[in-house]
């Protein structure tokens, strides 16, 4: 189950210079929301940093760990409502990635999760499945306990034991807070809605995979 996460997650750093000690080894998660027919990948991270550079950088997931990187230019808006930054971009390998699976059942406190986590070094791999339990429910915020390093609050997604996302960390006071799926997947219809106001054609994959 762990690898079939890992097929829904990019990797995405910025080119700090000079590098400043607290963000050195930023490394963050992106989601792929749905895969257009041309085989690009619709992607949502948490926007704190693509405000600060003009270029970040991708890994898109492969068998044996992440591609090499590719630079893509920063394009606004920057941010939704909810912190998500969302761009396209395609892997060089065609075939081994796979868009996320929402999870919109009710969750529940006591429901076991896990996050995925980058580590803090700059290296590609290896990646973190951190396990946890939700611990309070509120509207489309829920709360968490898995045990992760203290940049995972940068968008970390959190799965359920199916594999199926069921939030996206955002904030840490203590105790993990992670929007719901629903507060990512109202960006991701705003998303679609900007490209077709803007006369481009919507793409025919880019629908998000919903678990009923």
């Amino acid at each position: 189950m762990e690898q079939e996460v890992r097929k829904s997650i990019v990797r995405i750093s910025f080119d700090w210079k000079p590098k400043p000690e607290d963000k050195r080894f930023m490394v963050i998660a992106g989601i792929i929301l749905s895969i257009e027919d041309d085989g690009s990948a619709v992607i949502a991270a948490n926007s704190k940093f693509f405000g600060m550079k003009k270029r970040f950088v991708v890994n898109f997931p492969n068998a044996t760990g992440y591609e090499q990187e590719q630079e893509l230019d920063v394009r606004k808006p920057i941010k939704s409502a909810g912190g998500f930054y969302i761009f396209a971009a395609k892997p060089s390998e065609n075939g081994y990635i796979k868009a996320v699976r929402f999870e919109t059942q009710s969750v529940q406190v006591g429901d076991p999760v896990h996050s995925f986590v980058f580590p803090r070094e700059g290296y590609i791999t290896p990646t973190g499945y951190c396990r946890g339990s939700v611990i309070d429910v509120c509207c489309r915020v829920l709360f968490h306990d898995c045990d992760m390093h203290e940049y995972a609050y940068l968008g970390s997604p959190l799965f359920n034991l199916s594999g199926d996302l069921v939030g996206i960390t955002y904030l840490d006071q203590g105790h993990w807070q992670a929007w719901t799926v629903w507060e990512l997947l109202d960006t991701f219809k705003k998303w679609k809605s900007t490209i077709v106001s803007k006369g481009i054609e919507e793409p025919a994959g880019a629908e998000p995979q919903v678990e009923e």
